[in-house]
């Protein structure tokens, strides 16, 4: 039984998948057929300390079906269970809720965070084709597909990359769309809703239940769509035989229903203790803008790869992150990456305690 939204666990493991799990014929199972056949597979295994597990096995087959021109498919399944904060505030009592389905519940302690235990499956399946256009100019297609207790997600996207410079420098640009279907369990709860409440045997507010559409909830349907849009330009430039550095700028834009059906909002009083409790409510759309850079060294025998990333919104999110990984070589067949992430965000502009 699903508790919460899987969908959001996968948007804070992206940096985590991206870099475990892109796979190539050094790092995973490798069978060749007459160089036209490549099979790749992996598996990431994550962990967080009373958080999420995930185990999440790849498949990629790729086939090259002309000259330069390939075919790549992959398969993704990812089990994933675990806690995660169900968006009320932690107070000085006890707080005990109910899942979104209502058929169970769990406490949480005085002063600590309320979390919900939940538990899920998503398979996807994605299809790249790459395809020459002429000496200096390629291009690159996809479309995939993903669906889950709760989500479902299609999309597609296309690019061309052209070389110039005597192929030491590379222009890209891309387009990408995504439209996406919620249905949560429980139902579909009213934006900004009161969620239903039992108070304590006592007139003080020390417990809850909380049920999604539930007593003044309300339902707003069985399903929400949001749709995703964005547009990606960017430039790759060979500095010297051993220095590779990339700049890219994207910009997008989401509409929809973006909210998370399963967070709730703790109304609290000038004393800081709980009042009620609201089902939560995001703004129906987002205008995203990103910067990304990223130089990659290779040393006689190791690679140091640096990038950084900024981010703003029409939110008023901004997020700055820089990546750092240095891969030590150790042998033919082995080698060792360590790897350092920072990562710093402001605040939406409609957050207020």
């Amino acid at each position: 039984m699903q508790l919460t939204s899987p969908h959001r666990i996968r948007e804070s493991l992206t940096a985590a998948t991206c870099t475990l799990l892109s796979i190539d014929a050094a790092h995973a199972g490798f069978f060749d057929y007459d160089s036209l056949w490549n099979i790749d597979s992996a598996v990431l295994l994550y962990s967080e300390q009373n958080r999420v597990d995930v185990v999440e096995p790849v498949l990629q087959i790729k086939k090259e079906i002309g000259e330069g021109e390939f075919v790549t498919v992959k398969f993704v399944y990812d089990a994933m269970s675990g806690a995660t904060p169900n968006g009320a505030a932690p107070t000085s009592t006890t707080q005990t809720f109910s899942s979104p389905s209502g058929e169970s519940r769990y406490t949480t302690a005085a002063r600590q965070l309320p979390l919900v235990s939940f538990t899920d499956a998503r398979a996807a399946v994605s299809v790249d084709w790459e395809l020459p256009l002429s000496r200096t100019l390629r291009s690159q297609y996809n479309v995939n597909f993903s669906r889950e207790t709760d989500y479902s997600s299609m999309g597609a996207s296309g690019s061309l990359l052209w070389d110039v410079n005597s192929k030491l420098t590379t222009l890209t640009a891309g387009v990408a769309a995504n439209l996406d279907q919620v249905k949560p369990t429980g139902g579909m709860p009213t934006e900004l809703s009161p969620v239903m409440m039992t108070p304590a045997p006592t007139n003080r507010v020390t417990t809850r239940e909380i049920e999604d559409g539930g007593e003044g909830g309300g339902s707003g349907g069985g399903s929400k769509t949001k749709n995703a849009y964005d547009i990606l330009m960017g430039v790759t430039q060979v500095l010297t035989r051993r220095t590779l550095m990339q700049l890219n700028y994207s910009y997008g834009k989401s509409s929809g229903y973006l909210t998370d059906p399963y967070k709730i909002v703790s109304v609290v009083n000038s004393s800081g203790v709980t009042q009620s409790y609201l089902h939560e409510k995001r703004p129906d759309t987002r205008t995203r803008n990103t910067l990304y850079w990223k130089t990659v060294y290779h040393l006689p025998e190791d690679v140091v790869h640096v990038s950084y990333r900024y981010y703003w919104d029409d939110w008023d999110i901004k997020s700055s992150t820089v990546d750092l990984t240095y891969r030590l070589q150790l042998g033919t067949h082995f080698y060792l990456e360590p790897h350092y992430r920072y990562y710093t965000q402001t605040a939406a502009n409609f957050f207020t305690h």
